[in-house]
């Protein structure tokens, strides 16, 4: 009697342990599913920030160069000058006005323009120049002017004795002023230069 009770709660004990490990096994995974779910999730999540992400760069990029853009399409002296270049034969190493360059050549500081192009050759020979400038203010006008017209009295000193051609193109130049407009054209061409200015220019 003893014995059958015995293997009855050995079998009741053996029963119970299998049913745990089965419930065990059924947790561990529901948590192997849970967590997979949860990965899948965070990573769907990463890929949708990133996507995000990018195209927010790639707005930021399209209105940058948008501005970019619009910049370019506002300045109408370089407008102008676009138009020189695609009209009239410029010398192949006539290089363009930077404001780095015309503080550098012409003392003219940013702070005075509100807009500016030009070029000016650098092959060390021809003297060729062309600047067009909208001053800020009326005082800027004149001191612009005046930096224009010792830029054109240091040319004539050097070339005047040197070569007869280059001589008569700075003489035939002269700084020019239309309002807030400051000018100067060194060009064998300066005559359809300036048509081109005067043609194009709104004021």
């Amino acid at each position: 009697m003893k014995k059958l009770f015995l293997g009855l709660i050995a079998g009741a004990m053996i029963i119970s342990l299998c049913a745990c490990g089965n419930n065990s096994g059924t947790e561990s995974k529901s948590e192997d599913t849970q967590s997979s779910a949860a990965a899948s999730v965070e990573e769907s999540t990463a890929d949708d920030a990133s996507a995000e992400d990018a195209s927010t760069e790639a707005s930021s990029a399209d209105a940058s160069a948008a501005d970019a853009s619009e910049g370019e399409e506002e300045s109408e002296l370089k407008t102008i000058y676009a138009i020189v270049k695609k009209e009239v034969t410029l010398p192949e190493e006539m290089s363009d006005f930077s404001e780095k360059r015309l503080e550098r050549v012409l003392g003219i500081t940013s702070d005075q323009m509100d807009d500016f192009a030009g070029g000016i050759c650098t092959d060390g020979v021809k003297q060729d120049q062309i600047i067009y400038i909208k001053a800020k203010t009326d005082d800027d006008v004149k001191d612009i002017q005046e930096k224009l017209q010792n830029n054109w009295d240091a040319i004539y000193n050097v070339i005047q004795n040197y070569d007869p051609k280059q001589k008569a193109n700075i003489e035939n130049a002269k700084v020019e002023t239309n309002g807030k407009y400051v000018s100067l054209v060194i060009s064998a061409d300066a005559d359809a230069i300036k048509k081109i200015f005067s043609d194009n220019l709104s004021a």
